[in-house]
């Protein structure tokens, strides 16, 4: 559901066409998206949608780098992919079309976190990451502690008032996985409805949430109460998934229209 929902829902142009939940204003016709990862330790998922993006951008020397890279490190198996005729770059985001949208990403987490993740980008990306040298559009590492509601709501004003450019109509998606387990009682709750607030408040485009984390007020898996906390959250369900384990609650959902 992370990828297929997060994707198709949001990002394919083939539902876009149908639902037009993106917007299509932006200057020649390309989508601005801001990526709001809440509490991302960590993972490297906006690295890796930045990196696709440079992929899909059809620049030649991105892709005879990461080329050579995959070459070196799995020679059997990059020689199986080509004998079959399949694609080198095979991953979940191969499915969004060539660079349709910029994308400007945002992760936001601990003071402690922030720091280590920061110094083990500045040892490692250049290195492991030659074709993301020629960008510098990495992802914004900023501090913040989600128990602290002020603080969280200081962070996400800031990071709204810094869209992409001069561009004001920036879709924006919010990202929530496996950070709410670890939140003081009552904080999930009101971190989703604080974001629909800030976002409802400071709306650019079109907002979305994307989780794959426990909500509170859902006993079990219940789809009608997911609707329920997301109605009053200020967040309409569009798609929902439950499963065992403590991350047992996915599913995708838009801001509510007051």
């Amino acid at each position: 559901l992370k990828y297929n929902s997060f994707n198709e829902t949001i990002l394919t142009p083939a539902n876009t066409q149908k639902s037009n939940d993106i917007s299509e204003k932006s200057v020649h016709g390309r989508k601005k998206i801001r990526l709001i990862v809440m509490g991302g330790g960590y993972d490297t998922r906006s690295f890796k949608l930045l990196e696709q993006l440079l992929l899909k951008n059809g620049t030649n020397p991105h892709q005879s780098l990461l080329q050579r890279s995959r070459q070196k490190k799995f020679p059997r198996r990059l020689f199986q992919r080509q004998k079959t005729h399949t694609k080198v770059n095979n991953s979940a985001f191969d499915k969004l079309s060539n660079c349709n949208y910029d994308l400007e990403c945002y992760e936001l987490d601990l003071p402690e976190v922030v720091h280590a993740k920061s110094q083990l980008l500045k040892k490692r990306l250049s290195r492991r990451r030659q074709w993301l040298s020629e960008t510098q559009n990495y992802p914004k590492l900023i501090a913040v502690d989600f128990n602290n509601l002020n603080q969280t709501r200081a962070a996400l004003e800031d990071v709204l008032h810094n869209a992409l450019g001069e561009e004001t109509n920036v879709d924006t998606i919010i990202l929530f996985e496996g950070v709410m387990i670890y939140l003081d009682p009552g904080i999930p709750h009101s971190l989703l409805s604080l974001c629909s607030d800030v976002l409802g408040r400071n709306k650019q485009g079109n907002c979305f949430l994307c989780f794959a984390d426990r909500l509170e007020n859902i006993p079990g898996g219940d789809e009608d109460m997911a609707r329920l906390e997301m109605e009053n959250t200020g967040w309409e369900l569009m798609d929902w998934l439950s499963k065992p384990g403590l991350a047992r609650h996915m599913g995708v959902a838009r801001l509510k229209i007051n």
